[in-house]
């Protein structure tokens, strides 16, 4: 059993509101199972007798950073082909997914991509997989060993793929069941029905994800509306829907526990039917912008109360750095504004909120993640920012607020800083 431990630092909170409480020396105290007991100002000695406690006085606590969107077998190709979306998938994703046909690619890059992930400071990732069941079982045996929160998915084609990849409504039905049965909801794994998006899903397909998902409550993931051809494409493929989003409403895979990737040219009735729904829009801000698919109206669609969500998507994302992605929240924000001819209102406060406790309600886990409160997981990572100054040690910065430090963490941030990476109360990462 773990010990009971705690740590002193400078802490960064987010709020239920969407702000952010800056504590310039704080403790953070939680106890064998990984809950929170204290967060507050640094309490008497008496109060901290029975835990271990870290001085990290000099460094910044964040809890962890939430990754809704992303793709373990990509990673590998994170950064190369910067071209459309369709072009892409059959150049680069299509035969790189196919090679997780065998194992010793599946546990090796498993095992890489979710280090890599607590080397920047993520606790819990929502990632799409192969189609190759064994290998999603592999994926999920590497999270467990991690001791990442793996949100993981079976991807679902049956048609408009390479044959490598194809699989019966039947096999899929199958697959899922099995994996539902041995790794949903087990230890800090769940298992997310994963259909690919609706061009390489038949009708059959989709009815199938719909109703699992919906029978075992699981998450779906899927994508939507990332890039012009994709939905001109789906437009052809599914006549009988009034719309991209009306595919998916019809076969029952929008609903409350829906993750739907990028959003960027949804209709004003798709966006109504998705907040009907209560579904999840995520934000896949380098990605958009690595493969020319267009920006995210995320203060519009923010100011519609849709519900948003924050993700890599690895590998058109090209790191799983959280803070990467907070930072191109923010510039395509700005972008983005200046082509609506409108006031930027999104800042690094939104961004930072969004990939920690927005994240953790798009999941509908703000109860228990996404920030610091009692009662709550001790889900954190301790960050460095000296090493991104260019003064020495010895030398004072003059930006040393609190905030002015974090928008250093956001803009010069690297996974470097991150000393550590604690999940649950268990420390999964130290440099």
């Amino acid at each position: 059993m773990q010990k009971k431990r705690g740590i002193i630092s400078a802490f960064i909170n987010p709020q239920a509101d969407g702000s952010l409480a800056f504590v310039e020396r704080g403790c953070l105290l939680y106890d064998e199972h990984g809950k929170i007991e204290y967060f507050g100002a640094v309490p008497s000695a008496d109060t901290m007798t029975g835990y271990e406690v870290l001085l990290r006085e000099r460094h910044v606590t964040l809890p962890g950073f939430i990754d809704l969107h992303t793709h373990l077998p990509q990673y590998e190709f994170a950064g190369q082909g910067a071209e459309a979306l369709l072009p892409w998938l059959n150049r680069y994703t299509f035969p790189q997914e196919a090679r997780f046909s065998d194992e010793r690619v599946a546990e090796l890059q498993s095992l890489n991509f979710f280090q890599t992930s607590i080397m920047h400071g993520t606790t819990t990732t929502v990632a799409y997989l192969s189609s190759h069941a064994r290998a999603a079982e592999i994926a999920f045996t590497e999270a467990s060993r991690v001791g990442i929160r793996a949100y993981l998915g079976l991807t679902l084609m049956d048609r408009n793929v390479p044959a490598a990849l194809i699989t019966t409504p039947a096999d899929a039905e199958r697959d899922m069941l099995r994996l539902i049965e041995r790794w949903h909801k087990r230890g800090l794994n769940e298992f997310v029905v994963t259909p690919r998006f609706a061009i390489s899903c038949s009708a059959d397909l989709l009815a199938l994800c719909g109703r699992i998902s919906q029978a075992h409550d699981t998450f779906l993931q899927t994508h939507i509306s990332e890039n012009h051809d994709e939905v001109a494409e789906t437009a052809k493929l599914f006549p009988e829907a009034e719309s991209y989003a009306g595919v998916y409403d019809r076969y029952g895979c929008l609903h409350a526990k829906t993750l739907l990737g990028h959003g960027i040219h949804l209709s004003d009735n798709e966006r109504q039917l998705i907040k009907d729904r209560q579904s999840v829009v995520v934000h896949c801000p380098v990605s958009n912008n690595f493969l020319g698919s267009g920006i995210l109206p995320y203060q519009k669609f923010r100011g519609e109360q849709l519900r948003l969500g924050l993700g890599t998507d690895v590998a058109a994302g090209y790191s799983l750095s959280m803070l990467h992605e907070a930072k191109a929240m923010t510039e395509m924000a700005k972008l983005r504004a200046h082509f609506d001819h409108a006031a930027c209102e999104l800042s690094v406060t939104d961004a930072v909120y969004q990939a920690t406790l927005g994240n953790a309600a798009a999941l509908s886990r703000a109860h228990d993640l996404g920030s610091f409160e009692v009662g709550k997981s001790a889900d954190f990572c301790v960050i460095d920012d000296r090493r991104c100054d260019t003064l020495q040690d010895e030398e004072k910065n003059h930006y040393a607020s609190l905030p002015e430090r974090l928008n250093r963490i956001v803009y010069r941030g690297h996974s470097s800083m991150v000393e550590s990476t604690v999940i649950a109360g268990s420390v999964v990462y130290s440099r």
